[in-house]
Formats: structure tokens, sequence, C-alpha cells
């Protein structure tokens, strides 16, 4: 699928993510829901903008050079993109794949920039699965990683895919609350603090925030339906995490351990080894993600 055929796919996203409609006015003021409506789409105007104009930084980034075995597979690569990265965000990583022996590398823009249900990405998925045909390897960015484990879990993925490397994901959840902080959590003082925070942001920050991120808190009914661990069978995982993401906590974005599951922690500093890079000019997330999916 070319990257023309899936941006005909972002029409039909319009509005997937946005709140209901608004009510109409009453009195003259503008009703809740339509400043709400107002609010998100600042916010993700916004963020789609700097996600774009951080990704004309790499546009001409030279491709990342493998100097291990040669990729003697045919399967697919599928790119899953994070929370508002276009197809652009990952031009460098596709070019860099495809200059290393990968014939068929696809990008896939989550269902409206990935603000909308990550379920319906993941239903995405597996119709770029079924086009592509055979088997496939998906590397998922941030939210892109929970698309790709939610695909192999809950819609037969396990099937079609044969690796799944999770790149800066949100594996265990976004940790929101006091309890996710058992430091913070014996302290009363910071229990005080929680309170008013938790109460501002219920009535703030929340309500315009998009489904996604809703979905990708530690303990939202997505997050304890998928789990933190991934399931057997024949799909195999790595997750790809750092201690200098600065988006992602390093605790929240590994896999506990198991027969078909490896963790890599990058070693760069935060130039190298922050969220956008680990997704773009990190030779070091380059080469760990190689070295796994090449193999038969």
């Amino acid at each position: 699928m070319s990257d023309d055929d899936l941006i005909l796919h972002r029409a039909a996203d319009a509005d997937r993510s946005a709140p209901r409609a608004p009510d109409r006015p009453i009195g003259g003021d503008t009703p809740r829901d339509v400043r709400i409506e107002r609010a998100m789409r600042l916010v993700k105007g916004l963020t789609v903008t700097g996600v774009q104009l951080s990704a004309r930084m790499w546009a001409n980034h030279p491709e990342h050079d493998w100097r291990g075995p040669r990729v003697d597979h045919a399967r697919a690569l599928i790119i899953v993109g994070g929370y508002a990265g276009g197809v652009d965000f990952y031009r460098l990583l596709r070019r860099s794949y495809e200059a290393n022996g990968i014939q068929r590398v696809a990008v896939m823009p989550p269902v409206d920039n990935a603000f909308a249900d990550i379920r319906e990405s993941a239903e995405r998925l597996g119709t770029m699965v079924r086009l592509l045909g055979g088997d496939v390897d998906v590397i998922g960015h941030s939210e892109g990683g929970l698309v790709a484990r939610w695909y192999v879990k809950e819609l037969g993925g396990d099937e079609h895919v044969r690796h799944v490397v999770t790149l800066g994901s949100p594996n265990r959840g976004l940790p929101v609350r006091i309890e996710d902080y058992p430091f913070l959590e014996r302290s009363a003082t910071a229990r005080r603090i929680h309170q008013v925070v938790d109460a501002v942001a219920n009535r703030t920050v929340l309500p315009i925030a998009s489904v996604a991120v809703r979905q990708m808190l530690r303990g939202s009914e997505f997050m304890e339906t998928l789990g933190d661990t991934v399931p057997d069978g024949p799909t195999e995982y790595l997750a790809v995490r750092s201690w200098w993401d600065g988006v992602v906590p390093y605790s929240a974005s590994d896999l506990p351990s198991g027969d078909n599951v490896a963790n890599v922690a990058l070693t760069a500093g935060p130039r190298l080894s922050n969220h956008a890079a680990i997704a773009s000019t990190s030779s070091e997330a380059f080469e760990a993600t190689m070295t796994f999916i090449r193999r038969a």
C-alpha cells in the first residue's frame, strides 16, 4: 500500500476522536461541549504541527547503515506510527529498512493521527496485513506498539505477525495515579498535592484528552484488557526503551520476560535516545530492531 493510498484514509478519520455533537447554545453562552471540542481541536492541531515540524529536522538525514547479515526472508514490514505521528515522521526509518534489504516496507498512520480509539487503529492494521499478504513484521512507535499488541492478542494477528517491536511504547500504561509511585504515596504532603492536581486535571485536562490518551493511562479499561504481558504463541516481541525517553517512563515501556519476549535498553544520551530519536535517528535502536526482525 502506497503513501497516497494511506492518505486517503484521513478524510474518513476527521472526527473519530472528537467529543459528541455539541448542544445548542442556551442564553447566549457557549455550551461546555463546544468549548471542549474547540480546545481539543486546538490541542490536536498544535500537536500534529509540532510533530510535522520535528520530522523535517531529519528529512535529509542519511539512512542507517546495517553491517549485519543481509535480510534473507520476504516478509513485509509495517511501521505503525505513534501519537500525532504521520507518514512523514517515519520516512527516515522507512528509507533505512529499504536500503538494508527489506523489500516491502509500509507506514501505517493510526486512525485520526492516533487520537481515536486504539482498537480502530488495530483493525486498520489488520486490513493492511491482509492487503500485503503473507506473514509480516510490525514495528510500533509509542502508541503504535499498543496497536500492534492489540491486533495480535485480540484480532487474531498471531497468525500473521512474526515479530512485534515496540519503540518507546507505554506497555504497562502511562502512570498517572499516586499509587503508581510508592515513594510518593508514603508522603502525606505528596498525597494532598496529588489530590489537588488530580481534581484540576479531571476538570480541565482529561475532558479535552483524546480517546487514545485516556486508553493509554494505567488502569484504563483498554490497558486492563491488553495487560502488561504478551500471549504465548508464534509471535515474538522486542521492547526498546530508554531512560531519556522524555515521554514514556522507562518503567512503563518494558515487557515482562518470557520465552518470546526480549527487552533492550538504549545506552546513548538524551539526544539520541529521546522519544522521537528512538523512531528516527537512533542507530542503536535501528540495529537492535534489525537484529531482531531479520531472523526467520
